[in-house]
Formats: C-alpha cells, structure tokens, sequence
C-alpha cells in the first residue's frame, strides 16, 4: 500500500533570509489516500503594480509591505484544498472514476465563485481570486486524480523512471507568447495593459486559438469556462513505487532523474532553497 512519506509547504527563501514573514499562498492537504495542493495565482499589489520576485532586502521588505494580507488568491487556494477533500470524502469511494473527480473539481470552482461574484473585477489590484491546483484518490492500485494550471503530478518506479506526469495546460499560452505575441508585439508585464490583456484575453478563454490550437490557460477563479482546463485522469499504480505533487516552485526539482532520485530518498533537500514551493510524497510498502 501506499504511505505518505513526506507533505510540506516552504516559504520563499529569501524572506527567511531577511526575517520577513511573507504571505504564502501554496495550500495543501494530504493524509492517507487523499491529497490535493492548489496554488494561490500571483495578484499585484495593493496599489496595481507587478510583483516581481525579490533579489534583495530592500525588494523583499517592499514585497511585505505591498502585497495584499490577506491575499484573496490564498483563499482561493483554500477553499480549493478544503472542499476537494470535503466532497472526496462525501463520495461513494467505492464506485470512483475520473468522472467523480471532475464533478467535485467543478463543485469546487463553483465555490471559488463565492468569493468572487461580488467585485468589481479590474483585472489588477481588484483582478480574481484564483488558484491552480492538483488533487487525488489513492484506491489499491489505482489513482484518480486532476490537474489544472502548471501543479504538477508524477509518478515514478522504483528506478526513478517517469511512469505518468499531469499536463501543464498553462505551458501553450507560454510558448504562444514568447515565439508568437512577443514578436508581433511590445510587451512588458510590468506594463498594466498587458497584465490586464494577459489575463482578461487569454485566462479561462477556450475560444482563444492559434492555427487550430489551444492557446489560453486556466485558473479555478470560480468562471464557468475554467471547467474546460480541469483536466482528469485514472493512472494504474502497478509498477509505481513514488507518487509525487508538487506546486510549480518545486519543477527545478523534477526536471532530471537523478536529481528526482535524491529528492525521493530525502525529500528534506527542497527546504534549503527555492521560491514558495510544496511537495507531497507516497511511497509504496509492501
């Protein structure tokens, strides 16, 4: 069976560095056969500005002192987390499919839309509440899970070997930006009409497409159209020794075996540097 070997959240670094408590928005949950992470989506700051990530104690202080507390995206994150493992457990465990973990994955969106419906949404200080977000059901040999946004999860043998990873469908918008927009276009995030056309045009917009091809993205803000982006799976655990989540701060963790094989034998390594991150990790015992 499965056992959790390892669950925790990690504060950007920096910020320890300097003594300064930063308002997290990574949020998980994960006991014996359930899991889920979300995400909290990066907002502006209090006045509408870009938030870049600190290089030094001076932009790190600012970071403190202008971001949003409490940060509406960690809500999201929240709620995400909390029903995700509310509405799995409520679930008849016993008939599962992928098609469940969509309908509670929608049950959740629906949720998010609480915190939502009532602004005026201007796509930069008051932008939506949102998360991205992976969650699952570890049943015998079989795990049915979902993934949206660019939270990741894998699975792996016990070699190290990738057996399955979840899509990361913010990864189109990505490349459409950088080798097509980018080239067409000025662009500057720090500019607020292109934070704004970002995620006014481009977020939960299934209709956006290039040469027939996705090139949007999806964020559970609580908007009917990130159902599209909820991506389901059902993944046979038969040759499967590690089942890994993580939130995107963790990727430079996974991008080479064998630096994915020392993080499985001591997955402390994660705490030591990094941006805001968190990691869950199960281990098949015999």
């Amino acid at each position: 069976m499965f056992k959790l070997k390892y669950a925790k959240t990690c504060d950007n670094k920096i910020f320890e560095k300097y003594h300064l408590k930063p308002i997290v928005e990574d949020y998980y949950i994960a006991n014996n056969n359930h899991f889920c992470i979300a995400d909290g989506v990066t907002r502006d700051t209090i006045n509408g500005e870009a938030v870049p990530y600190p290089k030094n104690e001076e932009e790190a202080k600012a970071w403190v002192q202008t971001y949003p507390n409490p940060s509406g995206a960690f809500e999201a994150a929240k709620i995400c987390g909390d029903h995700f493992i509310q509405y799995l457990k409520e679930s008849d465990l016993q008939e599962f499919s992928d098609t469940n973990i969509l309908e509670i994955v929608k049950k959740v969106n629906q949720d998010i839309f609480q915190i939502n419906k009532n602004r005026e949404i201007d796509y930069l200080a008051n932008d939506y509440y949102g998360c991205v977000a992976v969650g699952g059901y570890i049943s015998s040999n079989t795990l049915y899970c979902f993934s949206i946004g660019d939270c990741h999860i894998m699975t792996l043998d016990e070699n190290g070997n990738v057996q399955f990873e979840t899509i990361n469908n913010h990864k189109p918008f990505e490349d459409y930006l950088e080798n097509v927009y980018c080239k067409q276009n000025v662009y500057n995030w720090n500019c607020a009409k292109d934070r704004i056309m970002v995620r006014r045009e481009y977020r939960n917009k299934p209709e956006m497409k290039y040469n027939g091809k996705d090139i949007s993205f999806g964020v559970l803000t609580g908007e009917k159209e990130a159902e599209y982006y909820i991506d389901t799976y059902t993944i046979d655990l038969t040759n499967v020794r590690y089942i890994c989540a993580y939130s995107d701060g963790c990727e430079p963790y996974f991008k080479e075996k064998e630096t994915m094989k020392k993080i499985l034998q001591k997955p402390e390594m994660i705490e030591k540097e990094g941006k805001e991150r968190t990691l869950v990790i199960y281990e098949y015992e015999k």
